[in-house]
């Protein structure tokens, strides 16, 4: 079991957990130290509070109040006493100390015996200079800055808004979107080191998608990994009446009408409902029946092989997805689409993606890409140059053939291959590059000749020649003509 949060403790010290929570925590506190440790701080802190509330409310000092009063009052008698007794000054002296005194006199009688209202009413209303009120106007609350993700990698049939669309690497996935799965998958980046991939079958609407807050509602299965969260920025993910949040991890939530699953391979989440709360660490997961209220006692380690699973499962990610502005990056990617008969599995430029016929964002560029054989081991499949996209243009290609039947005895068809090149064509392919100095250049093809001598198929998979000068040799490769004989599939270098 995980630590105890101090707001569990709080509740239990409050009565507000059942007998069979409060007796789980208690335990665990027997046997850490430091849950222990914030269960007596807590407790301390409870006692603290109900000593502060029993003690009596302060008085207020109204006794000083009537003593400074009284003491201004009588200091004002003095004054006028003295100058009553004081020795007459002259003429003009007196007449300023008699304007004083009635003065004085008549403010000390308006003070022990004030008019009477009709009085009051009649007397010379004297304006006092006022001081304008300062007007405080209140912030304006800023709205948090919205987000957009964008879609890294699809196969199979995928709808935006209950739309098949062909545009999915052009659009922004903003809130309010709803994403749902046929035989497909979809992953989409929305953060640095931040995305998430909807399985087949599945459907996900981005409720809340901003700076502060995301929420997302899934029916099906999810795969996340969601980069660490500052401590006003939220993200919850609901399944049913279940919510799962998260600061920073990879996780799975899987939700059908039956049951709700949460698995974690890093990091920590916690699933709540309300009934119940449970903390879902790295390699453990819970499974909760629709009918089964959130509890410690559902969860499980994770195998080796879900481990596994789950790491597969990540969603892909662009490691400069937060360097250039989204603009800049819809304008500078494209995507590429990778044909294969059958579900292989696929890597472009060395990175594993999965099982193909897929399309997959990439950057303007040469690009190699292999597939794997019945053997699980990685083949070239050929390369593939992405150029920048523009309006109406189409998105690259590449087709992976279908893998051939093993082949006993090439030699035949690969003395064919080798005899029938014209090659004063392939010294006019090369001639250029050679003017330059470039020499010991190769190309590397793959092909297959049926029983009749027809070519099914010829690749070029490996090369360092320029794309041009490439597809000019493999134009003079495919003349070749082959006659009847045994059905062959091999792999040739023709160094040039």
């Amino acid at each position: 079991m995980s630590h105890v949060p101090p707001h569990r403790w709080a509740d239990a010290l409050a009565g507000r957990l059942d007998d069979a929570e409060q007796r789980a925590i208690e335990r665990h506190a027997a046997s850490c130290v430091a849950c222990a440790r914030s269960r007596d701080r807590v407790r301390r802190a409870s006692d603290s509070f109900v000593a502060i509330k029993n003690q009596p409310p302060p008085e207020l000092p109204w006794d000083s109040v009537r003593a400074r009063i009284h003491w201004s009052v009588s200091t004002e008698r003095k004054e006028r006493i003295k100058l009553e007794t004081a020795p007459k000054p002259r003429r003009w002296l007196a007449h300023a100390a008699l304007g004083l005194a009635a003065a004085g006199a008549f403010a000390y009688a308006f003070v022990a015996d004030p008019l009477p209202s009709s009085e009051v009413a009649l007397a010379p209303r004297v304006d006092q200079p006022t001081t304008p009120e300062r007007v405080v106007t209140p912030p304006v609350p800023v709205a948090p800055t919205p987000l957009a993700g964008l879609v890294n990698r699809a196969t199979g049939e995928v709808m935006i808004d209950g739309i098949r669309t062909t545009d999915l690497f052009a659009r922004r996935l903003v809130a309010g979107t709803v994403i749902a799965t046929g035989d497909g998958r979809i992953d989409v980046q929305f953060g640095d080191a931040s995305a998430f991939a909807l399985a087949p079958r599945s459907m996900l609407e981005l409720r809340r998608f901003d700076a502060d807050g995301i929420e997302l509602v899934v029916e099906g299965t999810v795969d996340i990994e969601v980069a660490p969260r500052a401590s006003h920025q939220t993200f919850i993910v609901r399944a049913g009446e279940r919510v799962v949040e998260v600061r920073g991890t990879q996780f799975r939530v899987q939700h059908d009408k039956t049951a709700t699953t949460v698995a974690c391979r890093h990091g920590l989440v916690a699933v709540r409902d309300r009934h119940g709360h449970v903390e879902v660490g790295a390699a453990r997961r819970v499974e909760l029946a629709a009918d089964h209220a959130v509890a410690p006692e559902r969860m499980r380690p994770l195998s080796v092989d879900e481990v596994n699973e789950l790491a597969q499962a990540t969603p892909m990610t662009l490691p400069m997805f937060d360097h250039i502005s989204l603009d800049a990056l819809l304008q500078g990617s494209a995507p590429l689409e990778i044909a294969t008969v059958g579900r292989r599995d696929v890597r472009v430029d060395g990175v594993e993606l999965g099982l193909a016929p897929m399309r997959v964002r990439v950057l303007p560029g040469r690009h190699t890409v292999e597939a794997a054989d019945h053997a699980g081991r990685f083949r070239r499949a050929g390369w593939v140059d992405v150029a920048v996209p523009t309006a109406g243009s189409k998105p690259a290609r590449l087709e992976v053939p279908a893998e051939p039947p093993p082949t006993r005895n090439v030699s035949a068809r690969r003395k064919q291959l080798q005899t029938g090149v014209d090659k004063a064509r392939l010294a006019r392919c090369v001639r250029s590059i050679a003017k330059s100095g470039l020499t010991g250049t190769y190309v590397q093809i793959e092909i297959a000749v049926d029983p009749q001598g027809a070519v099914g198929f010829l690749n070029v998979i490996d090369t360092d020649l320029p794309s041009t000068t490439a597809n000019c040799v493999r134009e003079v490769l495919a003349d070749v003509r082959f006659g009847a004989g045994d059905a062959a599939t091999w792999r040739e270098r023709i160094d040039l």
